[in-house]
C-alpha cells in the first residue's frame, strides 16, 4: 500500500466509495478456500470491482485467471500483467480487432452463443494469423444469453467451432442469474444444483456425440450459487463469482452473506433536514438506481443506512426513498423519527455493489475509520 498521512473517513469529501480492507481480504480468502476444497478453479469476475489491486489479491489467494465483462477491462488487466482472461459476454462482430490486440499480450478466452458469430470470427482469425480459444454460453434457466443445451442447435454450434481451423472449442460456460430472483437460501441451493446438473448433462451429451467435443472447461457463475451450493459436482471445473469480494444488500437479503461481510460502502453527508425528510448528497450517480431485492423486501429503498458499522446494525426505520442525480431523499418508516443532523456523515450499503462501484473513479481503502490507501476504479468503456 502507498504511504499516506493518516486520515479519518470523516475527513473525506462526500460521496466517497469505501472499501474495508479487512472484510475484503476475508471475503477473497473465504471464496478461494471454498473453491480449493470443492475441487474447482476460481476465476473471479472483476466487473464487480474493476480494480487491479483487488484482482491481484484474488490471484494471490489462489484464483486461476479472471473474468471480465468489457474489452476495456480485459485491456486494463492485461496491461497489469494478468495472463489468463475470459471475456464472458457473447462476442459482438465489431470487437474482433479489440480481441486481437488484447490477445497479443495475454491469453484471452471469448464467448459465443450463436452460429452467426463463428464463420466471421474464424475468417478474421485466419486473415490475421492467430488462433482463439472459444467458450459456448449455455442457458441454465436464466433467460438472457446462452444456447438451449437440450436443442440440436447446441451440438451443431460446438461442432461448427471445432471444425473452424483457427478456433479452438475450449468449453462451456453459464451464469445462474435467476438465483437473484428467489427469496430463500433453500431456493438458491436448488438453482445451484440445477445450474450444475444442466452443465454436466450437456458436457456428457457432447462427449457422447464425439470425444473431440469434450469440453476442457465447464464453468458456472453467480455469487449466490457459488457461495451456497452444497457441493461442486464432479465435472464442474470452474466457478466465476464476482460480487463476493464486496457483497451488498441484495446478497444480505438472499442469505449469501451477513451485513458484517459487506466490504464496500458509500459515505454520504446530510445536506438538508426537514420534519418529514432528510436529504443526503448521494444520489443516483453515487448509489445507482438498482431497486434491490424488492421481491424479498418491498420497501428496501436504494440501499441501507448503517447504524453501527462494526456490529452490522442497520437503520431499518429510515428508507432511502428516492434518488435524483445528486440527491437522496430519506423518509421515516412508520413511527421512526429522524436522528440525523445537518452535516452528519452516514455510511450506506448499496443494493448492488457492482453498479455502484462503477460510478466512482477511486476507492478509499479503510481500516477501521482510518484511510490507508486509494485505488483506481477502471471504469472506462
Amino acid at each position: 500500500m502507498e504511504e499516506m498521512t493518516k486520515r479519518s473517513i470523516l475527513d473525506l469529501v462526500t460521496p466517497s466509495a469505501l472499501i474495508d480492507i479487512d472484510r475484503l481480504e476475508k471475503n477473497i480468502t473465504d471464496m478461494a478456500v471454498r473453491a480449493r476444497e470443492g475441487g474447482v478453479r476460481l476465476r473471479p469476475h472483476v466487473k464487480t470491482h474493476k480494480c487491479i489491486e483487488i484482482g491481484k489479491k484474488q490471484i494471490d489467494a489462489g484464483a486461476q485467471g479472471i473474468t471480465v465483462s468489457t474489452l476495456a477491462e480485459a485491456a486494463a488487466f492485461a496491461d497489469a500483467g494478468f495472463n489468463d482472461i475470459t471475456y464472458a459476454v457473447p462476442l459482438a462482430l465489431d470487437k474482433f480487432e479489440g480481441v486481437k490486440r488484447i490477445s497479443e499480450r495475454t491469453h484471452l478466452n471469448v464467448l459465443v452463443d450463436h452460429p452467426n458469430t463463428v464463420d466471421p470470427l474464424g475468417a478474421f482469425c485466419k486473415d490475421v494469423g492467430f488462433a482463439l480459444d472459444v467458450l459456448v454460453k449455455v442457458d441454465c434457466g436464466y433467460p438472457r444469453c446462452g444456447i438451449d443445451p437440450e436443442s440440436p442447435a447446441a451440438i451443431t454450434l460446438v461442432k461448427k467451432i471445432h471444425e473452424s481451423p483457427n478456433l479452438n472449442f475450449k468449453g462451456i460456460l453459464t451464469h445462474a442469474g435467476h438465483s437473484y430472483n428467489v427469496t430463500t437460501v433453500a431456493e438458491v441451493k436448488t438453482i445451484a444444483k440445477q445450474e450444475q446438473d444442466v452443465m454436466i448433462r450437456f458436457a456428457k451429451t457432447l462427449i457422447a456425440e464425439s470425444p473431440d467435443l469434450s469440453p476442457e472447461v465447464v464453468s458456472i457463475g453467480s455469487t449466490p450459487t457459488a457461495r451456497l451450493a452444497d457441493t461442486f459436482q464432479e465435472g464442474i471445473t470452474e466457478i466465476r463469482p464476482g460480487n463476493y469480494a464486496f457483497f451488498d444488500y441484495t446478497q444480505v437479503a438472499l442469505g449469501s452473506c451477513k451485513v458484517t461481510d459487506c466490504a464496500f460502502t458509500v459515505l454520504s453527508s446530510v445536506i438538508s433536514t426537514n420534519p418529514d425528510r432528510v436529504v443526503i448528497d448521494a444520489g443516483a450517480t453515487a448509489l445507482s438506481k438498482d431497486k434491490g431485492p424488492t421481491h424479498i423486501e418491498p420497501n428496501v429503498g436504494y440501499g441501507k443506512i448503517i447504524q453501527d458499522y462494526q456490529e452490522g446494525y442497520l437503520d431499518n426505520g429510515i428508507i432511502i426513498d428516492t434518488l435524483s442525480q445528486e440527491h437522496g431523499k430519506l423518509i421515516s418508516k412508520g413511527n421512526s423519527s429522524f436522528e440525523y443532523q445537518h452535516g452528519e456523515k452516514i455510511r450506506i450499503i448499496p443494493n448492488h455493489s457492482c453498479l455502484t462501484a462503477n460510478l466512482f473513479a477511486h476507492y478509499q481503502v479503510v481500516k477501521g475509520d482510518s484511510i490507508v490507501d486509494r485505488w483506481r476504479v477502471r471504469c472506462e468503456r
